[in-house]
């Protein structure tokens, strides 16, 4: 039986013209700074191309890397370059669409294998690539040498007061914005705070209940997924203002610690950023899914 290969696309507006984006997806040095800490291209049609590092995503795969090849290139406007994961060979797409005072950048992928998490590992870099465009710096990287076990932990600044992210947590307009299209949330304690999502068995999974509430400060709700076994988890928001920004720090707890957390650790990265992106843009996204589901 032949395995079912599954595709994503994903976009992202970002305020810098085509030579300057077309550098960041091309340049060794550049692409050490959002995408893999090294790199090594072959920038010409069947080119090799080379990523590895503790930010690569690779390092969770058999292959500990990736080694491809370039498939398509036109300066400006867009390269793809294979990358084998796990054994299947996958494809990667990026084009770039000028809107004139800004460009979209597509990535799509293809014949990703089952169980490889990319939707959340793209949106992280495509979020660092955003941030390396506009202030030379990444905005949050990942290591994926140190899987987090037994508790997430996760700490991020966004330029915004406590209002505007609390909001963003538990008005359920915005919610349904960066964090579900289906979320539900009655803000006081008891209240229900949900995202619609369902495990592979169609049981409620995720977000249940607010167990913790305190305006513009703090927001604590439980976490279950059914097919795990009810296990006491708990996600807990913290916000502490610092001059004109504001302090977010995120902990989700009471999983199993034999557990392996790679979904939990580069999904709330994703959503980290996604609440950032959000709050500082003033409710809006500059990412956007085409195609393709968040398990892929």
């Amino acid at each position: 039986m032949a395995i079912e290969k599954k595709r994503l696309k994903v976009k992202i507006r970002l305020d810098s013209d085509p030579t300057r984006i077309y550098d960041a997806i091309t340049n060794p040095l550049k692409l050490a700074i959002w995408f893999c800490n090294k790199g090594e291209i072959n920038l010409k049609l069947r080119g090799a191309v080379r990523f590895w590092g503790e930010d690569c995503v690779a390092t969770t795969f058999k292959e500990k890397e990736i080694k491809g090849a370039i498939v398509a290139l036109e300066p400006n406007r867009q390269m793809r370059f294979t990358w084998p994961i796990n054994g299947t060979i996958s494809e990667v797409g990026f084009q770039i669409d000028d809107r004139g005072r800004c460009c979209d950048l597509v990535v799509s992928h293809e014949k990703i294998p089952p169980n490889a998490l990319m939707m959340d590992a793209w949106i992280i870099y495509l979020y660092n690539l955003q941030s390396l465009l506009k202030y030379q710096r990444p905005a949050y990287r990942l290591d994926y040498n140190r899987i987090d076990t037994g508790v997430i932990k996760r700490e991020l600044f966004v330029e915004a007061l406590p209002s505007v992210v609390y909001r963003a947590l538990t008005n359920v307009a915005d919610l349904r914005v960066w964090f579900s299209k289906d979320a539900e949330c009655d803000p006081v304690i008891g209240g229900i705070y949900t995202t619609g999502w369902k495990d592979k068995a169609g049981q409620p999974a995720g977000p249940r209940e607010i167990k913790e509430l305190v305006e513009n400060k703090k927001l604590v709700y439980d976490w279950d997924f059914a097919e795990e076994g009810k296990s006491g988890d708990l996600v807990t928001w913290e916000l502490l203002r610092i001059g004109e920004r504001t302090r977010v720090n995120l902990r989700h707890s009471g999983f199993d610690p034999a557990r392996y957390n790679k979904d939990y650790m580069q999904g709330w990265h994703a959503y980290m950023l996604t609440l950032k992106d959000f709050c500082e843009s003033g409710g809006w996204l500059s990412f956007g899914v085409i195609d393709g589901d968040w398990g892929v």
